[in-house]
């Protein structure tokens, strides 16, 4: 039993590593004009039936900004925007039925997680793969395990290699069963990263970080054009003095916000429009900001609900005092 919890505590900490980002900026609530009028700029494009805007606005719920928090609102926009096409919204969707309470069904998690995995998102991919890997979470089954962690292995996902060793350590793990896995990996090896810090598993800020390439963001602050940016490790630090959730994307915020809403005036809505998987009629998934990378807290988030919080403490516990770590 101890050797199994080390083995879980280590490997959360691998998936838990963080990114070195640049300058960012954080965003929470917020009541101001500026932040209301963005939300209702947002809540007629949604109206209007396009995806993106709907991402954006559900956020906007989820965090408050320019309006109440309302969690019910957040999901039925993710919702509606994965119903016209948006990955991002299928993703999120799953993670509110995953990772919040109030909404918890992991039947309709996995749904949507298979949906955005069919549609080529990774991260999407794993978590499936984890949750059906493990013996407590949700049902094991080695067939779904071995089909999802082999396309996450194949599309490069770069905490695979660090998986495939917790398997082997996990006692669970038998190479007959896992044939697609194996045939990855025999087709092209990977070498295991080492963790070189676990003090990140502290230092994840939920609920949500926008990768550099995402084109859009999830909610605006209260920014002017000049404001201000922090860097994520500052960001950490202070949010971690404030029950108050916030999420950090790169550049200036208000750009960000008035360039996915030129984008949107541009374009036209998928509400009506036909569609087939990731690619909706006269726009690549490339150009559809909603197809656009998801976020690591939220995946972090994930995996923290299928290998258990206690992983992370155990390590803690176990590895800071320690050289490296």
């Amino acid at each position: 039993m101890k050797k199994t919890l080390t083995l879980i505590s280590i490997f959360v900490a691998c998936l838990l590593s963080s990114n070195t980002f640049a300058a960012t900026a954080t965003m929470g609530p917020c009541q101001e004009s500026s932040c209301v009028d963005y939300f209702k700029q947002y809540k007629k494009y949604a109206r209007m039936g396009y995806a993106d805007a709907m991402v954006t606005l559900a956020e906007m719920y989820y965090y408050g900004h320019g309006t109440e928090k309302n969690m019910k609102s957040a999901l039925k926009q993710f919702r509606s925007a994965a119903k016209y096409g948006s990955v991002k919204g299928q993703y999120k969707t799953a993670m509110m039925y995953i990772n919040n309470a109030e909404f918890m069904d992991l039947d309709k998690g996995v749904k949507y997680l298979k949906k955005a995995a069919r549609n080529n998102n990774v991260s999407s991919s794993f978590l499936l793969g984890i949750m059906y890997f493990s013996p407590d979470f949700y049902e094991q089954d080695f067939d779904e395990a071995d089909k999802w962690l082999s396309k996450a292995y194949r599309k490069g996902f770069k905490k695979m290699p660090a998986y495939i060793e917790f398997m082997k350590e996990s006692g669970h793990f038998k190479e007959a069963d896992f044939p697609d896995l194996m045939e990855a990996i025999e087709d092209a090896p990977i070498a295991v990263t080492e963790v070189a810090s676990a003090k990140v598993a502290s230092d994840i800020v939920a609920p949500a970080i926008v990768a550099p390439d995402v084109a859009a963001p999830a909610i605006a602050a209260p920014a002017k054009s000049t404001a201000s940016t922090k860097t994520s490790g500052q960001t950490a630090q202070n949010a971690e003095k404030s029950d108050i959730e916030v999420i950090t994307v790169y550049g200036n915020l208000n750009d960000i916000f008035d360039a996915q809403l030129a984008s949107l005036r541009n374009t036209y809505p998928e509400k009506g429009a036909q569609t087939t998987g990731s690619r909706i009629i006269g726009k690549t998934c490339a150009q559809t900001m909603s197809c656009a990378p998801t976020s690591d807290a939220d995946f972090n988030r994930g995996v923290r609900r299928v290998m258990g919080d206690h992983a992370v403490a155990k390590f803690h516990e176990a590895y800071m005092g320690k050289a490296g770590f």
